[in-house]
């Protein structure tokens, strides 16, 4: 094990809980579930977008973004359409109502945004976003890589030889 890597992984999880966290108090301040934050910060740059890649670009569960989704459509922010590509998939549109609730849901998380970056530079929270999106890659992979590995160390111990000659 290396000590060093696993201190300073963790020094960065614990940031990321951190800011995690303070936003989630910031959401509860203002009285807006964190998880309709999360969606919105997504759905404004992004609509239309389906409920997985919502999923996918938070990281959190597609049932908490389904639940969102059904709350959101509900108070018409948003409509769901079958997509063009794949009719399972559906996309998710904001309305001119969702659009104006964004904007004023948002307004105080972009306004404390802009604070923090003008307070520190936009060039050091360009390089820190890259940096750490670089450092998430490469954690996925080594995720993805382990996975792959035991399972084919898993599939040696039960007597397979690896290749496509079981039925």
């Amino acid at each position: 094990m290396n000590m060093e890597a696993d201190l300073a992984i963790g020094a960065i999880a614990t940031v990321v809980n951190r800011i995690d966290g303070l936003y989630g108090k910031f959401a509860q301040k203002h009285g807006v579930p964190y998880g309709i934050i999360r969606v919105l910060y997504v759905l404004g740059p992004h609509s239309p977008v389906t409920q997985k890649r919502i999923s996918e670009i938070c990281e959190i569960p597609k049932q908490t973004v389904n639940s969102v989704i059904k709350q959101l459509r509900a108070d018409e922010y948003i409509i769901v359409t079958a997509s063009k590509e794949d009719k399972r998939e559906k996309e998710i549109r904001l309305t001119p109502l969702g659009e104006a609730y964004v904007q004023k849901t948002l307004k105080p998380f972009l306004d404390i945004n802009k604070m923090a970056v003008d307070r520190i530079g936009l060039d050091f929270v360009r390089n820190l976003s890259q940096r750490l999106t670089t450092l998430s890659d490469a954690l996925e992979l080594e995720m993805e890589l382990k996975e792959v590995s035991s399972k084919w160390e898993e599939k040696l111990k039960k007597g397979g030889t690896g290749g496509n000659d079981e039925k």
